[in-house]
């Protein structure tokens, strides 16, 4: 927004706002006029006369501008706000409006911060709020007319053909608009007293709108498929419970989980994808410490210090899951150990886990934070070096499986096979137990079959290898044969191939090709070996000579890029994070089962070598089970810190 030469007054306390007063006028076309006046959220809570409308509306494009005339003074605004302001204005009176882009001097850090701050209280004490949601077309004055327009109004019977109209108009022509898909709306519509949605000149209660769309819309929504068509519904539905729950915002929920759930939407300046939730999130007043208002910020700061918030109050685990959700992005101005909320949400599962050995799991964490180098520090030691790596595999939920009879044919072959010769049996021991199966002298028919198996997957890595933009021919080739030899070797130790009990890399290859997967741990991952002779699932960005480390608290494994780092600089860190490691009281590492273990973590720190990584994802390694007692080193002498950039 351009203020031209338009001047604001400075505001004089802390609960201080604008209100824009716009002037009437009976002409559409007529130039916008108004001024400003100041008051403050206690004068408005109490107004009875004169309450303000909150409006919540799109930016849009900052090259496509209008003006409007503020005491005498020419004020450029985007176009869509133009728009909104016309729509708005009365015929008669005049009427008070609050609009971010004018009511808050954008110019001033300070004062953006601050109102900011406030946001949520400004939509809480509006008397109304208007939803804008652009010009109007006829399509959106069918399903906007079909609504009562006001609560002395039953709602209208329609027919089914009618139904099925109003529905589809709603969801192509209504709930497309960007106003959906911006981060900032969320809050300003679960805070709203009286929130109404309104398109050109015509609006509508947003309780009835919904009543109208959802009523009259299918039956399971809940139920339904991603790819059913009726996520604009889904969409909506999910926003009016929220609405209808939100309590004034207490029950929004955390800030992870708004975080969460409203990742990649649209957003002018990227910081707000935090700030934008200050004012419901349950954590706030927290949140609110560690990660304060303050546009002066860089996005990367804001960005890192909400990580190190999460990482204070998640277990390591959790964050870890947290970057398997996001989808593959380059974020260059970020750690990469920190979410970047700007991306879309991936679709891949969450990676496997061995749940029988739970019990046997050391599941403390130990975090070390440097936060003005945005430096996490985890312990850990290293299991593996990615030596050669798969193509991408796709979705198994998208995948054509007629074309592998074979496979399927072989798998209920190996299936009969294990029933025949007694089926599986569990040995258990310390650390949980373990399913086995005896194939009592069909050893050489047990192989024959797994060979099958493994020419199976050969065959079907091949037409993924040759669609794969950045596949290498001699990469897919080394990475066949290091399979081929893997395959072999489990041959001999009695493991399971196929079913539900098999474990690790073969459990998480049977479910990916089964065909009522729904989602499996290879969705959108490569498999890889190491140079130890290891298989393994990794993320998709995944090269050679990346690291698998196993990281304490976490029941997966990470993989990390070694980075180069300044030696000054790598000196500095490294005696900043021995202090840390140092300075971990004892109680930290209270409520292990395994006590005798963690006393004997290296815990003074000019003993632990540190090494400095990047952070890739997460990653299952065939016969590894994280932080698992009886894979740890015992003595302590493996033990690393990882400092993560």
């Amino acid at each position: 927004m351009d203020p031209g030469t338009f001047r604001y007054q400075v505001l004089t306390s802390p609960n201080a706002i604008r209100l824009l007063v716009l002037e009437p006028s009976q002409d559409q076309n007529e130039a916008l006029r108004g001024s400003l006046v100041h008051t403050t959220l206690e004068e408005c809570d109490c107004e009875l006369i004169e309450p303000y409308t909150a409006l919540s509306y799109v930016w849009g494009d900052p090259a496509q501008t209008g003006t409007l005339t503020l005491s005498g003074h020419v004020f450029t605004i985007t176009a869509t706000l133009a728009a909104a302001l016309r729509d708005l204005r009365d015929d008669t009176r005049p009427r008070r409006i609050w609009a971010d882009a004018l009511c808050i001097n954008q110019t001033n850090i300070p004062e953006r911060n601050n109102q900011v701050s406030l946001m949520g209280l400004i939509y809480r004490v509006a008397g109304h709020t208007v939803i804008y949601l652009g010009s109007s077309t006829a399509e959106t004055d069918k399903v906007l007319q079909s609504a009562p327009h006001s609560s002395m109004e039953v709602y209208p019977s329609l027919g089914q053909s009618q139904r099925h109209d109003i529905v589809q108009e709603a969801k192509f022509q209504v709930l497309n608009r960007s106003w959906f898909f911006r981060v900032w709306i969320f809050q300003e519509l679960i805070l709203s007293r009286d929130p109404w949605v309104q398109i050109g000149r015509r609006r509508v209660r947003w309780k009835d709108f919904c009543q109208l769309v959802l009523r009259n819309g299918p039956t399971s929504l809940v139920r339904g498929k991603p790819d059913d068509g009726q996520e604009p519904l889904r969409m909506l539905d999910r926003m009016n419970q929220s609405y209808i729950n939100g309590s004034g915002g207490s029950n929004a929920g955390t800030m992870l989980a708004l975080l969460k759930a409203r990742r990649g939407l649209g957003a002018t300046d990227a910081r707000d994808f935090v700030f934008a939730h200050m004012g419901i999130a349950s954590d706030r007043w927290n949140v609110g410490q560690s990660v304060p208002v303050d546009y002066r910020s860089s996005l990367g700061h804001v960005f890192a210090s909400m990580a190190f918030y999460i990482l204070e109050t998640e277990r390591v685990e959790t964050f870890i899951n947290i970057l398997d959700e996001q989808a593959a992005g380059v974020s260059n101005d970020l750690p990469s150990w920190a979410p970047d909320w700007r991306i879309k949400p991936s679709s891949c599962a969450p990676m496997y886990k061995k749940n029988k050995l739970t019990h046997a799991r050391v599941l403390i964490d130990l975090k070390l934070f440097l936060k003005k180098e945005n430096i996490l520090g985890l312990l850990g030691h290293s299991v593996g070096i990615v030596k050669d790596v798969s193509v991408t595999l796709p979705m198994s939920s998208a995948l054509n499986l007629n074309d592998m009879v074979r496979y399927q044919d072989t798998v209920n072959k190996i299936v009969a096979l294990y029933n025949s010769t007694g089926g599986v049996y569990y040995r258990g021991d310390s650390n949980g137990q373990h399913a086995m199966v005896s194939v009592r002298n069909r050893e050489q028919e047990h192989m024959e079959l797994c060979e099958v198996l493994f020419v199976e997957w050969v065959e079907f890595l091949q037409p993924q290898q040759e669609t794969s933009p950045n596949a290498a021919p001699h990469q897919h080739e080394h990475f066949v044969h290091s399979l081929r030899e893997w395959t072999r070797r489990q041959l001999g130790k009695q493991r399971i191939f196929v079913t539900g009990e098999s474990s690790d890399v073969l459990y998480i290859m049977w479910t990916y090709l089964h065909p009522k997967a729904t989602a499996s741990s290879l969705d959108g991952r490569r498999l890889a070996t190491t140079h130890d002779g290891k298989l393994g699932v990794v993320p998709a960005q995944t090269q050679k000579g990346d690291y698998v480390v196993n990281v304490m608290g976490s029941e997966v494994a990470l993989v990390v890029r070694p980075v180069n780092v300044e030696l000054k600089e790598e000196k500095r860190i490294n005696k900043s994070l021995r202090v840390k490691l140092s300075a971990v009281k004892p109680d930290t590492k209270t409520g292990s089962r395994h006590p005798q273990y963690i006393d004997r973590l290296p815990m003074h720190g000019p003993v632990v070598d540190i090494e400095h990584y990047a952070v890739i994802g997460s990653c299952c390694l065939d016969g590894i089970d994280p932080w698992a007692v009886s894979q740890l080193p015992m003595d302590g002498s493996e033990l690393r810190i990882f400092a993560l950039h």
